[in-house]
């Protein structure tokens, strides 16, 4: 026998709880081993017992009335220490067991033979035992069947590894299935939130990254367009309800098209007006670019309005434009029933400003904005503004063309 080592002893004990096995109820695959090994053997009582710290526990019993026993005076405690089966043919003989309490009082044993059993890692976690209270001996035959006996105890041990190992690909399939859910819940949100006013190629980039889209909000550069119709309150006094809305429908509609080709993502209608954002959610180094490029376009789409309303009989149409760059705080603004993605801050106010100083045809920019887009802009004029809200004048550009990979240019100006 060899004298276990604490270490051998924490690992045992981490090996035993890893089982989960301490304080089930009885199994009948359990409860089988030890009625074959009391029939089989011809002595009247078997167990198999689990050692923790203080105990030793019966997780299946046959003519033993208690359910656990003190772990200093039990003879499993010897049993677990060595590697092969502890025979004790009479207790009273062996200075080891002679004075036990399980030896001089109930249920006064004399004989006793345990095989340990190990876990499928190999710490010797219990044991299959059988009890006598005469003295007695093992033949070969009885103890090869004791020991295929224990092997049997130990394959169901094996057993609960397995079927843990199973529960847990379960609970990995479960937390994967779970996860996919969540990660389809994302989507669909992404998409929700999204799809009706961004691009299909910026809707897919925030489906493919998860940290292209960050809920909570964040601080970002972006590039912020203001558009509004000029005459449009002319329009709504001299015409039908229904033309009104017939006129706006048109005039949304291709400035949507206009917007979404050019990568823009969709902010807000306001009334008659638009605000798009560039540079989020996602920004692909060129939102200056991209905006001013998109400002031109929607200039020159404003042709194909007004010979749409001119077929309705609709009178024609001007809008304004203004582009700020700047610091602004991007993210989902609202509650959990009604979320928008939004951008707030002074660049923003800033471009709404500038846009009302526009005329019907006109796009005017900061000068944050030109100063990233000026190596391609065509520009008309530029004049310093007291604007509402900012203490010092503004600087602003009146531009009527975009060169580079865009080559956009406006014929004339609109009125």
């Amino acid at each position: 026998m060899t004298k276990q080592t604490n270490k051998e002893e924490l690992d045992r004990l981490a090996a035993l709880y890893e089982l989960n096995i301490l304080d089930t109820p009885e199994e009948e695959r359990f409860n089988r081993i030890v009625r074959l090994a009391a029939k089989i053997l011809g002595v009247p009582s078997a167990y198999i017992a689990f050692l923790d710290t203080e105990r030793q526990w019966f997780k299946a019993k046959i003519g033993i009335e208690a359910n656990e026993t003190p772990r200093n005076i039990s003879f499993c405690t010897h049993t677990i220490q060595q590697d092969d089966p502890l025979i004790v043919p009479d207790a009273l003989l062996d200075p080891r067991f002679a004075n036990s309490p399980l030896v001089q009082d109930d249920p006064h044993t004399r004989f006793y033979a345990g095989f340990p059993l190990s876990s499928p890692g190999g710490h010797k976690v219990g044991t299959l035992c059988i009890v006598d209270k005469q003295p007695r001996t093992l033949s070969p035959t009885h103890l090869s069947v004791f020991q295929d006996l224990a092997m049997l105890a130990e394959d169901q041990l094996a057993l609960m590894d397995i079927v843990k190992f199973q529960q847990q690909i379960r609970s990995i399939n479960s937390n994967l299935h779970k996860a996919k859910e969540e990660l389809e819940l994302r989507n669909e949100f992404i998409k929700k939130v999204f799809s009706s006013y961004m691009s299909d190629a910026v809707v897919n980039s925030l489906l493919e990254s998860s940290e292209a889209l960050q809920l909570g909000g964040e601080q970002r550069e972006i590039t912020v367009l203001f558009s509004d119709l000029r005459n449009f309150t002319t329009l709504s006094e001299h015409s039908s309800a229904d033309q009104v809305v017939t006129a706006l429908n048109t005039y949304f509609e291709r400035m949507v098209d206009v917007i979404l080709k050019h990568h823009g993502t969709i902010d807000a209608f306001i009334g008659d007006a638009i605000m798009v954002l560039f540079g989020a959610p996602n920004t692909t180094g060129d939102d200056e670019k991209r905006a001013v490029a998109c400002a031109i376009d929607m200039q020159l789409a404003m042709e194909e309005v007004n010979q749409e309303n001119q077929k309705k009989g609709l009178p024609h149409l001007s809008m304004g434009i203004g582009i700020n760059t700047g610091k602004t705080i991007v993210g989902n603004v609202g509650s959990l029933k009604r979320m928008k993605y939004s951008a707030i801050g002074t660049p923003v106010n800033l471009a709404s400003r500038i846009q009302s100083l526009s005329l019907g045809g006109q796009i005017l920019i900061s000068e944050e904005t030109f100063q990233k887009v000026r190596d391609i802009t065509r520009v008309d004029g530029c004049l310093q503004v007291k604007v509402k809200g900012i203490s010092r004048p503004v600087k602003i550009y009146d531009i009527s063309g975009v060169a580079g990979e865009y080559q956009l240019f406006l014929p004339e100006k609109f009125s």
